[in-house]
């Protein structure tokens, strides 16, 4: 079991690898866009490029968002409860964002393969963008989501040995 958690922490570094390449694309056609129009030049395809990077960033770096539970939880209320109590409800939290970001992933896979098959684009002035990478961006960042959040199931279950394997590249773990 450690082997597949290095595994996907290895996956998820290397999807925030890949989004920071994104930011740094994105920023980029800014800055072109910026130089152009100071220019009196004509770029286009901006709006387009940026609106598609935006979903690639947020959605591959999903994952490694649950991973180091940055999720949103009120610890003040959590913390005051007994541990097995406070265990309990962070099952419960930990079933709810598996089912959502599984089923999420679940209603994009459809359009995305469509987006691949029929090399579908998006885009309303002269440039138009693959919409593919957007699409399967969404479906890998939900399901590897939701298999974070299995495995934390189990590890607030039952308390496996492997549970206290920490990535030593990642933040220390500090919520439930």
């Amino acid at each position: 079991m450690i082997k597949l958690l290095k595994g996907m922490d290895s996956s998820a570094r290397m999807m925030m690898v890949l989004t920071a390449f994104c930011a740094f694309g994105a920023s980029f056609f800014i800055f072109v866009e910026i130089t152009a129009r100071f220019l009196g030049l004509k770029f286009y395809g901006t709006a387009e490029y940026i609106r598609n990077l935006l979903i690639v960033i947020v959605f591959l770096q999903l994952p490694f968002a649950v991973r180091t539970r940055s999720m949103l939880a009120v610890d003040i209320m959590v913390g005051a409860l007994p541990k097995r109590v406070a265990d309990r409800i962070g099952i419960l939290g930990a079933v709810l964002g598996a089912l959502f970001f599984f089923a999420v992933g679940l209603g994009a896979f459809e359009p995305a393969v469509t987006a691949w098959v029929n090399n579908e684009m998006e885009g309303e002035s002269v440039v138009d963008v693959p919409a593919w990478p957007g699409r399967f961006s969404v479906v890998i960042g939900c399901w590897m989501a939701s298999l974070y959040y299995l495995l934390r199931i189990v590890e607030l279950a039952s308390d496996p040995p492997w549970a206290r394997y920490e990535d030593p590249t990642l933040p220390p773990q500090q919520h439930i």
